[in-house]
């Protein structure tokens, strides 16, 4: 049918001319672009997903550079630590060069000038070590979070803390075994018969416990008991008093005070428990010597930085064996333990002579056979004017150090002699003799009030020959009934015989020379007891201090007395120190002769507070040094596996955007080879659909020819 109302050829040839148009444009947009989708309408489903993965991608492409940044940070902080280390070496080195012998007082001033810049320089460099101004090493770098992911997964961050290499937080943490626990009196009840000890606060002591007396100045004396002795816990009728034996369960004599203050009340006085393994533990003459103060099987729960383990420690151990047992476990708690054994050795003289006299003895440390020690030695006097001199001792224990491994050196003025067991073995004395001395028994006469004169000095008659030498040293140690006193006469206190005007007649003077008078106050029987020749025995720590109380040895042939009873033989178990580069905590299972009282909390041997002014202070130094350069190391380590995990995430993160962006490729670019295809295609097909509606125009104008 032919119309003109209705060019059919020229509307289809539009239609698709407009088709053409649309393609076009599309291609050229594509094209373009190099996208293939432009809008959400190219790709409803697409344009979502690609807006996503393009989250991702840009995230991680930041998450990168952030793993990056922290790489230069841990490099930057690594890097300080290196200079750090090498000056913790270089102290380390001064430290190994001060504890030689060769080196004077002068030369060790020397050698501590460059400890301490070097001190000065780990300061700087903790505090001036910095990343885009945020300080490093100085402890406040703590928690700190690096982001390696694209959104808020846990796993997608990294935290780092960096600790302090402040010379001040530097160092070995380390706490070592109980070597005395000393109890205050407050006051002593029923001297003359079986006397109540009530201590300041809870004594923690049990029956059988060995307790080593000390007496103070007054009134901190208890009458009956021997400064230096040792007795045993007999009862604990409460938490803070006890009542005491001789160490063979033999009743103690205490006398009675009586209420004068010459013989004291016991407040004050001091008990020093002998039954820790550190303490010095007595043996009575005539008897084997003691066996190590380790008496119990124990345990001890170890908490350390890697982990928590359990050390059994078996009965009669020494300091070594226990070293070695905490040793062993040191990969399971990074805790390890050293043991050392130090003790000082003195003599008190009888009387004013000065003069040679002979001492032997057996010593024992690593050796499994006694080595007998015998030397000459000069006691000094009782009056303190002349001090003794134990050189020829030293030297005969230095002769026997490659049997026993014991060292011994001789303090300046002559006087004691400091003996270290380097190893931790026990350190044993046993069988004290003074060859001289023949006397089995103790020198003694008694003297009562109506033998005391009025003069000045007051002459003390006694009632038999006294048997007494001018400069021999005396004193009472008790009192041996209710009542009895002597005004002017202290119990416990030493004093010189002055004069021997007769057999049976004495006068005294104090250590000064200071002449003694007895006041009126004196009734009833005083015994005076010459002192014996002794050698003292005390634990010291491994900085030479002193501990407890020092235990006194006489001579063996002194058997069989009682009040107290002579001692002749003594062992010290060695110090077991505990070290860690980091904290930690020692809990044992029960508290009997290695703890005590609670465990002490570990201290930090800071390398600040450190110097090699002396050979001891050089070990020291060594020990902190060792735990810093451990502490040190470990920094390092958990740096070097910051870099190392950053590097992973680095790769990790590169290879997750390359794939990501080709995912999303595939999804929004342009495919380009197709869309110029399509581009030519829909160019000639526009040209065709143009020429296409000029044809169906022309065609309408055939209508004209039936007009004609």
């Amino acid at each position: 049918m032919s119309n003109i109302l209705s060019n059919i050829a020229a509307l289809k040839s539009l239609y698709h001319l407009n088709r053409n148009q649309e393609g076009y444009a599309t291609s050229m947009e594509r094209i373009s672009s190099g996208k293939r989708i432009n809008t959400a309408g190219d790709d409803a489903a697409g344009a979502s997903i690609v807006n996503r993965m393009t989250s991702q991608i840009t995230g991680m492409q930041v998450a990168i550079r952030n793993a990056g940044d922290a790489i230069s940070m841990a490099q930057t902080a690594e890097g300080a630590m290196n200079e750090c280390s090498e000056i913790l070496h270089r102290m380390r080195e001064l430290a190994v060069q001060s504890a030689n012998g060769t080196y004077s007082g002068a030369d060790r001033v020397a050698l501590n000038a460059e400890v301490v810049e070097l001190k000065n320089e780990l300061l700087r460099i903790s505090e001036s070590t910095k990343f885009n101004d945020v300080k490093l090493i100085n402890g406040s770098f703590t928690d700190t979070t690096f982001e390696i992911g694209y959104d808020e997964s846990p796993g997608h961050a990294h935290n780092l803390s960096i600790e302090s290499v402040k010379p001040t937080d530097l160092g070995m943490w380390v706490t070592n075994t109980q070597q005395e626990k000393t109890l205050t009196v407050a006051s002593a009840a029923n001297l003359g018969a079986a006397a109540v000890i009530t201590a300041s606060e809870d004594h923690l002591l049990v029956v059988g416990d060995l307790v080593t007396y000390e007496a103070q100045s007054d009134p901190g004396k208890i009458s009956g008991l021997v400064s230096g002795h040792t007795y045993k816990v007999a009862s604990v009728p409460a938490t803070n008093t006890f009542t005491l034996t001789d160490t063979d369960a033999t009743a103690v004599n205490y006398g009675q005070a009586s209420g004068n203050a010459d013989h004291g009340s016991g407040v004050g006085a001091k008990f020093h428990l002998a039954s820790l393994a550190g303490a010095p533990t007595v043996g009575e003459a005539d008897l084997a010597a003691p066996t190590s103060e380790v008496l119990k099987t124990e345990d001890i729960t170890i908490h350390g930085h890697v982990g928590s383990t359990t050390v059994q420690v078996a009965a009669n151990s020494t300091a070594k064996t226990l070293a070695e047992a905490i040793a062993a476990t040191e990969s399971l708690t990074g805790v390890k333990a050293t043991a050392q054994t130090n003790a000082r050795l003195t003599v008190t003289p009888d009387d004013n002579t000065n003069d040679y006299k002979v001492i032997s003895f057996e010593l024992k440390g690593m050796n499994d056979t006694s080595k007998l020690i015998s030397a000459s030695i000069k006691m000094g006097t009782g009056d303190g004017n002349l001090t003794s001199d134990l050189s020829d001792l030293r030297d005969k224990i230095s002769g026997f150090s490659g049997s026993t491994g014991i060292q011994a050196s001789l303090s300046a003025d002559k006087t004691y002699i400091d003996l270290k067991s380097p190893d931790g073995y026990d350190i044993i004395i046993d069988n004290v003799d003074f060859p001289t001395r023949t006397h089995t028994s103790r020198k003694t006469a008694t003297s009562n009030a109506a033998g005391i004169s009025a003069t000045s000095p007051a002459v003390v008659t006694t009632a038999a020959n006294h048997g007494f030498l001018v400069g021999d040293q005396v004193k009472i140690n008790g009192l041996a009934a209710h009542g009895e006193t002597m005004d002017g006469i202290t119990t416990g206190v030493t004093y010189t015989v002055a004069t021997t005007p007769l057999l049976t007649t004495f006068t005294l003077t104090t250590s000064d020379g200071t002449a003694v008078d007895v006041g009126t106050d004196n009734d009833g029987a005083v015994v005076f007891e010459k002192v014996e020749t002794s050698l003292n025995f005390q634990t010291m720590d491994r900085n030479k201090n002193p501990k407890g109380v020092a235990v006194v040895l006489t001579d063996k042939e002194l058997v069989g007395e009682t009040g107290p009873n002579a001692m002749d033989s003594a062992r010290i178990t060695g110090d077991v120190q505990y070290e860690s580069s980091q904290v930690f905590t020692l809990v044992p299972a029960v508290k009997d002769s290695l703890f005590r009282d609670a465990p002490p909390a570990a201290s930090l041997l800071q390398v600040s507070e450190m110097h090699i002014l002396t050979v001891n202070a050089s070990h020291k130094m060594l020990t902190s040094i060792d735990g810093a350069l451990k502490r040190v190391d470990a920094e390092r380590g958990d740096l070097g596996a910051t870099m190392n995990r950053m590097g992973h995430t680095i790769d990790n993160l590169g290879n997750i955007v390359v794939n990501s962006s080709a995912a999303r490729s595939r999804i929004e670019d342009a495919d380009m080879a197709l869309e110029t295809a399509d581009l030519a295609k829909t160019q000639i097909l526009q040209q065709a659909a143009t020429a296409m509606v000029g044809q169906a125009n022309k065609a309408m104008q055939t209508i004209l020819s039936l007009l004609r």
